[in-house]
């Protein structure tokens, strides 16, 4: 009690300190310590940092060193030049000037610093006074009107920098005044992972454009699935940080029937999925120097075209921009030389060939269907079993799911009082256990509920001690 006294007066102190509905994440970390440890190790709250003309710490960011600065029209920029860092996270970091403008120099100058092959590339060179206009998708709380912190350059306020708690969950001083009441008007992940309004997919230089994977995933056959099916939004992807769980497979969905079966392919065994149907096709920051057919981000249309068309053919011209094919369906396909040959450049196999060994290749090149880690998925959700029961002090909570789920597993006492949360995340599908402790309870009975998008199912134990 004396622990959730302290954290709501934390609460209610820096909520304060806000004169808008966001309260900022220093508050939400009083509560949910855990999951925003983890966030501040991802990238979102560093897409864009205030370094207000001082020099950065060495741990101004969780994984990245300080970055060097570029020289714009023969002028070698030190930090007292500098307002904001854009980035600086694993991709690439972009400089704003003292009144908001991002630096983009002379047309032969080079502004932006990559981070993964530590070199100089041009931004926008030449364009002077480019405006940061970025603040729809790098910020919390973004207004579009006005300039934050008075400077001409910077389009629209907000009331924190990078994508922090309440850009995702929404502002959250109803929630400081009762714990109870959840977040709202938060940002979904499409909100700002698009770069089309139309939600076509942009092509540009043999790539797609970066942060379209919303785009991307909304022209695939996992266009019904949320990025968290997939994602531990709190976590890093990067930098093996635990973004995709590791209980993540394909085979939790693409196993143990003649519909949607997952096979292996000889020779293959050691692949994973994502290799291939998931290749690196997407640019941010930069593309592979010894591959032109690798990029520095996944695509995510999942299927992959078996027809010898080149990655070229494949656009269509709208307004003098380039766009990803579509099919009649709104469907997209990556193409086999980005799904190929980003492992096969140099193995001097032409399109028509990679056409003849892709078509059908997980029947005609499978020699076994599955493998003993593949299983049939549950035909619905529901709680398979509750063992011991009776128990004393703890038992196991088996239960199902036959497609991913955002999942609940909450325990109530015969009041139908809450006493324990043992579940609350997205979830894959598949057979899953928890396990409930009820040491510090009396005996009695209580209940145990699986919530799903689908539904719920509750079961009834018996703690007798």
């Amino acid at each position: 009690m004396k622990t959730l006294v302290i954290c709501f007066a934390l609460l209610l102190a820096v909520s304060v300190s806000f004169a808008q509905d966001y309260v900022g994440d220093d508050a939400c970390s009083g509560c949910h310590a855990s999951k925003y440890n983890e966030y501040m190790n991802s990238g979102h709250p560093y897409k864009v940092t205030h370094t207000a003309g001082e020099v950065p710490g060495d741990d101004t960011w969780p994984h990245t060193p300080v970055p060097p600065l570029p020289t714009v029209f023969d002028n070698q920029l030190v930090w007292s030049d500098v307002e904001y860092v854009i980035g600086n996270f694993y991709w690439k970091a972009r400089f704003v000037d003292r009144e908001g403008y991002i630096y983009t120099g002379s047309e032969t100058d080079v502004t932006q610093w990559n981070l993964n092959t530590q070199e100089w590339v041009a931004y926008h060179a030449g364009e002077v006074d480019k405006p940061f206009n970025c603040g729809r998708c790098h910020t919390t709380g973004y207004v579009e009107e006005g300039n934050q912190h008075d400077l001409p350059g910077m389009i629209g306020t907000w009331a924190q920098d990078g994508i922090r708690c309440e850009a995702c969950h929404g502002p959250a001083s109803v929630h400081i005044g009762n714990p109870q009441t959840h977040p709202a008007n938060g940002k979904d992940c499409a909100e700002c992972h698009y770069r089309d309004d139309e939600f076509r997919m942009p092509w540009k230089g043999g790539f797609g454009r970066h942060h379209q994977q919303a785009e991307d995933l909304s022209h695939s056959p996992h266009s019904f699935f949320d990025c968290v099916t997939c994602h531990e939004p709190h976590r890093s992807v990067l930098y093996n940080d635990g973004g995709i769980p590791d209980d993540f497979s394909c085979s939790n969905c693409h196993a143990g029937n003649e519909e949607n079966s997952y096979y292996l392919v000889d020779g293959m065994e050691n692949v994973t999925c994502t290799e291939c149907h998931m290749p690196k096709m997407t640019k941010n920051a930069a593309a592979d120097p010894n591959n032109e057919y690798v990029a520095d981000v996944s695509g995510h249309m999942f299927q992959i075209m078996t027809d010898p068309i080149a990655r070229e053919d494949n656009t269509t011209e709208i307004d003098g921009e380039l766009y990803w094919n579509q099919d009649d369906n709104g469907d997209a396909f990556a193409t086999l030389d980005y799904a190929c040959y980003s492992c096969h450049l140099n193995d001097g196999m032409t399109l028509d060939d990679l056409s003849a060994y892709a078509t059908n290749i997980h029947t005609a090149h499978a020699s076994s269907v599955g493998d003993a880690a593949v299983t049939t998925l549950p035909e619905s959700y529901r709680i398979a079993s509750v063992y011991p029961n009776p128990f004393n002090p703890s038992t196991t909570i088996t239960f199902e799911l036959d497609k991913p789920y955002i999942t609940t597993v909450v325990v109530y006492d015969a009041l139908g009082r809450q006493v324990a949360t043992l579940l609350d995340a997205p979830t894959h599908a598949g057979s899953h256990q928890v396990t409930f402790n009820g040491h510090d309870l009396s005996s009695g009975i209580y209940f145990v509920r699986l919530t799903t998008g689908a539904g719920s199912d509750i079961q009834k134990m018996v703690l007798m001690k």
